[in-house]
């Protein structure tokens, strides 16, 4: 792995790809989180990817991937921490697999600035048509949310917690700001967008030398280059809120929401990353054998946290009945974690599944582009080994210490 600076805030990632008959190029543009631009976010995605200038319509820029051997072309939006993450996407075969010795890795990079660069535009704006259809589809999305009553749960007890802060801006932004929107509107924000990010450019691909010359050129327009990555911050704890929401369903829904006091050190996030784990983290966890299993509470029972907001949410699919039950078990486990014992072979077993999770970043293009892409805007650059050996020194004191940072926020309960 080689990451260097081409451009001020702009820092491209070289990626071996000896295992993969696919290359892949990734340019990732990153922001602060702020609300008053997420619902902007969440639609630049589906209007920048539909075409661009040299391909002005969907069918025509279908056909041009098509004769690409099929390449893949994506625009995303995510949140990671207080910061959010415009990601273009580009995947195809390599190079040495082309029929007439084509050189499909420039052409892939081609159609991926493309993309960012060369809108379709209509008198100096996004087009009216075009932004109707994407502000259907988010509209559609954001009210379908509710249909997937697991995430639907997790996500309003962080809602509840993170409220208006950066942490909590939604990656689908507001349903009653969508009107509002206008075609002009949307492309100042883009251009602001293009204008201020940090750029993460990841090249996965063999022959890299041609492509690299592009985005370099690419990267050397004059811009403010002024966001910078927001780093890891902690909210302020507080007593436990319980909110229940009554919907006609036949599973019942629990989630606890807990942060941590303060903010972690670099160790004792690979504390928290064995703990929580060990917690309700594997199919071999306490929540799941004690919880699900031992006392039949609940149909699944997991935990997991979040590094880039200091939060660990359990939640719980159970019969209404047995809600107070469960809430009372999972609070009951993490004491039992915090007081007695932790057997050695538990978290052997853990730190196993764990390390066997992170050579997972290995099997596929786009886990190892994350990775990197997550270790970026943390600021660390770490290797999935180099977190192995960490992971590897976490004692069962380390476990404890870390769990006792934990306060309860949120209790999250979906009933009849």
């Amino acid at each position: 792995m080689k990451r260097e600076q081409i451009a001020p805030n702009v820092f491209l990632t070289q990626l071996p790809n000896e295992k993969f008959k696919r290359n892949r190029l990734s340019i990732n543009l990153i922001v602060p989180n702020a609300k008053e631009k997420a619902t902007m976010y969440a639609l630049l995605p589906g209007l920048l990817e539909r075409a661009y200038r040299d391909y002005p319509t969907m069918q025509e820029l279908s056909r041009k991937l098509n004769r690409m051997y099929a390449a893949q072309l994506s625009a995303t939006t995510s949140v990671i921490g207080a910061n959010r993450c415009m990601r273009f996407t580009v995947q195809g075969i390599k190079n040495e697999y082309c029929l007439a010795g084509e050189d499909l890795l420039s052409e892939m990079c081609d159609v991926l600035l493309g993309v960012i660069f060369r809108p379709c535009l209509e008198n100096g704006a996004f087009i009216p048509e075009w932004l109707e259809v994407e502000k259907f589809k988010l509209k559609e999305e954001i009210e379908g949310e509710i249909n997937d009553k697991r995430g639907y749960c997790i996500k309003n007890a962080r809602r509840k917690f993170f409220k208006d802060s950066l942490n909590g801006v939604e990656r689908l932004g507001y349903i009653e700001e969508i009107d509002d929107i206008t075609p002009q509107k949307l492309y100042d924000c883009y251009k602001e967008l293009l204008d201020t990010a940090v750029v993460e450019i990841y090249i996965t691909a063999n022959n890299r030398k041609t492509v690299k010359e592009k985005l370099v050129s690419a990267s050397a327009f004059e811009r403010s280059a002024s966001a910078a990555i927001l780093p890891i911050t902690v909210e302020e704890c507080t007593d436990v809120a319980s909110h229940t929401e009554c919907i006609n369903t036949t599973q019942g829904k629990v989630c606890l929401l807990y942060t941590t006091r303060r903010k972690l050190t670099e160790d004792e996030r690979y504390h928290m990353l064995v703990a929580s784990a060990l917690y309700g983290g594997t199919a071999s966890s306490r929540l799941f054998k004690n919880v699900r299993e031992k006392q039949s509470l609940c149909y699944y029972c997991a935990a997991g946290f979040n590094a880039f907001t200091s939060s660990l949410s359990v939640d719980s699919g159970v019969e209404h009945q047995n809600t107070d039950r469960t809430i009372q078990a999972v609070q009951d486990e993490l004491d039992r974690m915090i007081d007695g014992e932790i057997s050695r072979e538990e978290i052997l077993e853990t730190k196993l599944i764990i390390k066997n999770n992170l050579k997972a970043n290995y099997d596929g293009l786009h886990g190892l582009e994350a990775w990197y892409l997550n270790e970026a805007i943390r600021g660390t650059g770490f290797t999935p080994e180099q977190v192995m050996e960490k992971v590897d020194k976490v004692t069962a004191r380390d476990i404890k210490n870390v769990l006792k940072l934990l306060n309860l926020n949120v209790v999250y309960t979906i009933s009849k």
